[in-house]
């Protein structure tokens, strides 16, 4: 049972650092309840009563209008939430923002987890510069188990191919890549054909509770691996990532794919 609630909000753009020059954020809270979600662990969330995952706030804006000289600065959806986590499919509050700016100049990043996406192609294909992102890190299996209210990757694949298909610009954000869980190389291989450009990054188990969390959660599901999992995150060396790393690019390159971040 997710909880709901409306806030008021001032405005759908707020200014961020986060290679973007604003970020809007449509909801508080998120509805897939992803096990490593890095928002969880922020102040203003780990002073809720409620369990992550389990709420959900639903913005009300006085106006969608733009900041004056915002011009064709970058725009992205969503750094703290999923614009698109199941609660969008009845309440609107992405797409309704996207039917006020959809003519503008705004060059805007999408980046979700949900194939609901594929809801607003009409506002995609008449826009002036957008982008569609999609977040995967394992198959359908390990989805059940870190984010269990999120599409499915394969799902997520489809949705790809359709928007790849209706001309709208993709990418894929290979991220957390978890060891042992994320096959990067075959998440790369599924969705090669339909996206622009690749984006890569590690497993952040800079939080304690986070990390004894997924520890447990390797623990159970797969114990042969466990105290090679823990090392990779307890001691100073990095070479498992490093080794993946290098390996990415080789990769890349005989592929002739472009990327814009690896860790």
């Amino acid at each position: 049972m997710i909880r709901t609630k409306f806030v008021d909000a001032s405005n759908f753009m707020t200014k961020t650092s986060l290679g973007h020059d604003f970020t809007c954020n449509p909801y508080v809270g998120c509805e897939h309840g992803c096990l490593y979600c890095y928002a969880q662990t922020m102040p203003s969330f780990l002073n809720r009563l409620e369990k992550w995952g389990t709420y959900v706030d639903i913005k009300m804006y006085p106006n969608y209008n733009i900041q004056k000289n915002t011009g064709s600065k970058s725009l992205l959806f969503s750094s703290m939430t999923d614009a698109y986590q199941p609660i969008e499919a009845t309440m609107s509050c992405t797409r309704k923002i996207l039917e006020n700016i959809y003519e503008s100049n705004l060059k805007v990043s999408f980046l979700t987890k949900s194939s609901l996406v594929v809801r607003d192609i009409d506002l995609f294909k008449q826009m002036k510069s957008v982008e569609i992102g999609f977040s995967i890190a394992m198959d359908d299996y390990w989805k059940e188990i870190f984010e269990p209210n999120a599409s499915r990757p394969s799902e997520r694949i489809e949705a790809i191919k359709t928007l790849h298909q209706s001309g709208v610009k993709t990418y894929v954000f290979i991220s957390p890549i978890i060891p042992y869980v994320t096959n990067v190389f075959e998440i790369i291989d599924k969705v090669k054909p339909y996206v622009d450009y690749f984006m890569f990054d590690k497993l952040n188990l800079k939080d304690t509770i986070n990390k004894l969390r997924i520890y447990q959660v390797v623990k159970n599901k797969l114990p042969e691996k466990y105290n090679d999992f823990v090392h990779i995150f307890d001691s100073k060396k990095n070479d498992y990532y490093e080794k993946l790393k290098n390996d990415i690019k080789t990769y890349l390159i005989k592929e002739n794919l472009q990327y814009h971040y690896l860790y």
